[in-house]
């Protein structure tokens, strides 16, 4: 049995805001846990003041490629030069190595990196969103791309069972090189924060509340959640908080309005904090068109708190086991999803049930998952090397 000495480089995210950085954050650290050695590939857009640094292993280290920031403009050429020529450079310089990149757009980046510095390294491609354009509305130009590209890559590891199901049969990647690891959960995190003190009156009434968090975007699909909500008050006394922000904010609450539920619903903003409100909410409703790979709702079982779902493309599938950990719904359908969340708070789940759920995505095990990649890429199987001084 060989072993693998190889360091590992993971590139995406620049662990601003978002689900993917936060995964590539725990993912890494786990693995230096585990005795490699990871550099964290950052560029003019990481700040320190960051939840990347948390227990950051002495055999991790955050390596800053270029300054140049990402200014939020849709194409940003100057951004993108400096961060591929940046890349580069780091590559040549080490010249073996295992480089885990994460979203479309880095992984991209990452395989011209790869074949411009002429290295070495071992290539994993991590894909954490549904890129079909009859799902998504994506650009079509995605699938060339990902045709063009990810077949470079020694393995493609995706988030959920419908995205590996996505890219092998929309877009071209061998089944063979594609390996489907869901996204870790730090549940001691949430568990404790969950406990945390929520200053909200409806959170200590007898009326039960449901729960929705993200951004207030298309795909989220927040106003099929208004109108089952609407239905469900004709049914039960019941209260709808929703923890999140984004631009479809003033339509939503103007739906409300029209719904005549306006009284019953909270818009609470964005939240530091969303675990606290899960924990003592009665049930969360995701009322999605699609996901990548869903992670509120695994969050929510971790705090104990039941799920109620469209079984939408990307992942709550995968994560309620096709409804024995939760209600699943068709998509769109608001009257489906109102009876879903009657039956729910009619008939709750055993709280420690849906927590003993949750811990199967704990860090380690998915670690684990991503150690089993690594050791086949890396062309050996053993033990990893002891991380060296730096």
């Amino acid at each position: 049995m060989g072993v693998i000495s190889q360091g590992i480089a993971v590139f995406g995210p620049q662990y601003g805001v978002g689900g993917a950085g936060r995964v590539c954050s725990d993912i890494g650290k786990a693995l230096g846990r585990k005795g490699y050695e990871v550099d964290f590939l950052v560029d003019g857009n990481y700040s320190g003041d960051n939840y990347l640094e948390e227990g950051l292993p002495s055999s991790c280290r955050l390596v800053k490629l270029t300054d140049a920031q990402h200014n939020g403009a849709k194409y940003n050429p100057h951004y993108y030069y400096s961060l591929l020529k940046s890349l580069v450079q780091y590559l040549s310089a080490q010249q073996t190595g295992i480089l885990i990149s994460n979203i479309t757009k880095f992984n991209v980046l990452s395989v011209w990196a790869k074949l411009l510095s002429g290295s070495t390294f071992s290539l994993v491609l991590v894909e954490h969103n549904l890129l079909s354009h009859r799902i998504t509305g994506r650009s079509p130009f995605l699938t060339y791309l990902v045709r063009s590209h990810y077949p470079y890559a020694d393995s493609v590891v995706t988030v959920s069972s419908d995205i590996k199901k996505d890219l092998c049969e929309n877009h071209g990647v061998s089944r063979d090189r594609c390996t489907t690891i869901q996204n870790p959960l730090n549940i001691d995190s949430i568990r404790s924060k969950s406990g945390e003190e929520v200053d909200h009156g409806w959170l200590r009434s007898e009326a039960p509340v449901v729960l929705g968090v993200g951004r207030f975007v298309e795909q989220k699909q927040f106003s099929v959640l208004l109108e089952a909500f609407a239905l469900l008050t004709r049914q039960l006394e019941v209260r709808l908080v929703l923890a999140g922000d984004g631009p479809l904010r003033e339509e939503l609450q103007e739906l409300t309005s029209e719904l005549g539920i306006e009284e019953q619903v909270d818009f609470l903003g964005f939240v530091s904090n969303p675990y606290k409100y899960m924990q003592k909410a009665d049930l969360l409703a995701i009322s999605s068109h699609y996901e990548g790979f869903g992670v509120v709702a695994t969050e929510a079982l971790a705090c104990g708190t039941p799920v109620a779902s469209t079984d939408c493309p990307g992942g709550p599938s995968d994560i309620l086991e096709e409804g024995k950990y939760g209600e699943l719904v068709d998509v769109g359908d608001a009257r489906g999803l109102a009876d879903a969340m009657h039956r729910v708070l009619n008939d709750p789940p055993k709280s420690e049930r849906l927590v003993e759920r949750a811990k199967s995505y704990r860090v380690d095990k998915v670690a684990d998952r991503y150690d089993e990649v690594i050791q086949r890429v890396g062309g050996g199987y053993g033990t990893r090397a002891p991380a060296s001084s730096r």
